[in-house]
């Protein structure tokens, strides 16, 4: 299985184990390809808001160079892990700008194909509040892309650093991870055979009637002529 993680800092706290302990419970049901992406580190850029990759295409954006990389990552992941401890009742900047430079693959866009057969997992931690919004902030992105199956994990630690975290909240954690794994594995295996979300399907078609009329961006009717999407086919 090839996943792909996007960690929303480079720390190894709490989010962190949380997501190494996803890792080796699927490694107890096969062989793990790993790919890591650590934020800001891996893209350090923040969106410039030039719409270049709106307009010109992804590749007209200033930091094509460093957003591209990961966008393959993506691709080529057959589950995606996002990750990110609570910061100010959101996500990191780090991840936060990231988001923001893919928001051309968004539904109301031009999403990625790929996007539409994979599952993906959500993880955050805090010491204290936040997680739903965090969690909401993660969640939405890869719904707009159209990934099909999104599981989410987040978990209060009431500690700043992991060594902190008491044996039994981390007990609590170790037996929810592995029951959440087992449940994601089967459903990478399955994914082909569950059905794609009311969500995607309501706003692929909302999308598509708007894009049918779009004369005000070429870039993007391009992209949905191009799939064959205007005229019937569908990525899911």
């Amino acid at each position: 299985m090839k996943i792909t993680v996007i960690n929303g800092n480079t720390r190894h706290g709490s989010t962190w184990h949380c997501m190494d302990l996803f890792r080796r419970e699927l490694e107890k049901y096969e062989e793990i390809q790993l790919k890591e992406i650590s934020l800001p580190k891996d893209m350090p850029h923040h969106c410039v808001g030039c719409f270049s990759c709106f307009y010109k295409g992804e590749q007209a954006c200033p930091h094509y160079e460093a957003v591209h990389p990961i966008i393959t990552a993506l691709e080529e992941a057959d589950l995606i892990i996002m990750t990110s401890p609570v910061y100010a009742f959101d996500v990191s900047g780090g991840l936060k700008a990231l988001l923001d430079h893919l928001s051309y693959m968004w539904l109301s866009h031009r999403p990625n194909p790929a996007m539409f057969q994979k599952v993906a997992l959500t993880i955050t931690t805090t010491a204290g509040a936040g997680l739903s919004h965090t969690t909401k902030t993660m969640k939405q992105s890869l719904s707009f892309w159209g990934v099909k199956k999104v599981y989410t994990y987040k978990k209060a630690v009431a500690a700043m650093k992991w060594e902190d975290v008491t044996p039994k909240k981390k007990a609590e954690i170790e037996k929810a991870i592995a029951g959440k794994a087992k449940k994601i594995y089967r459903t990478v295996h399955n994914r082909n055979k569950i059905p794609y979300p009311l969500f995607g399907k309501f706003m692929f078609n909302i999308m598509k009637g708007m894009q049918k009329s779009n004369n005000w961006n070429p870039t993007d009717r391009k992209h949905w002529e191009s799939q064959g999407w205007l005229e019937g086919s569908k990525p899911y």
